[in-house]
């Protein structure tokens, strides 16, 4: 179960970072619910596409997880900064955040993780991290992007070292 918490943290926090870049003051509820539905389909979707995947290939099924999210993870730690924000409008800019989601959780389909609980957990992080971003982050520049970013590539790069190793 603590997979599924973590990796439901861990999705969110391209939110954060790319939701603490510009300010949307107007229906930061409206977005932050958008955000979250997204954060729930997308996930969905690649999850029974990891199911899928897992079925044709059995017994590749756990390298393969293990690998994508050791790569997923080590891009996030090699990225030179954070995202940048486009200038595209803040729902569209939504839909931008979640589609990572849909290829992390290919692997996650894979591992068969508890379904409900990473699916929540994703959409429940992405909402308060709208919030997080908006009203914290982005007023007063608290906190390193870059360094968040690292560190959440590195938990999912233990995350996936840990899934090859137990296998």
């Amino acid at each position: 179960m603590w997979r599924e918490i973590l990796a439901g943290v861990l999705m969110s926090v391209d939110v954060l970072i790319l939701f603490s870049l510009v300010s949307y003051r107007k229906q930061v509820f409206t977005l932050a619910a958008w955000v979250a539905a997204l954060h729930m389909l997308f996930p969905l979707i690649g999850y029974y596409a990891g199911i899928i995947v897992q079925n044709y290939l059995q017994y590749a099924s756990p390298y393969l997880s293990g690998v994508l999210l050791s790569l997923v993870g080590l891009q996030m730690i090699l990225t030179q900064s954070p995202k940048q924000a486009p200038l595209f409008s803040p729902f569209l800019l939504a839909v931008v955040a979640s589609i990572d989601t849909f290829s992390v959780s290919i692997s996650f389909g894979m591992l068969k993780v508890e379904k409900l609980i990473f699916i929540l957990s994703s959409g429940i992080f992405s909402f308060l991290a709208v919030f997080i971003a908006q009203n914290i982050i982005y007023k007063h520049a608290i906190m390193n992007r870059a360094f968040i970013m690292r560190f959440a590539g590195l938990i999912l790069l233990i995350m996936g070292i840990l899934t090859l190793q137990n296998i």
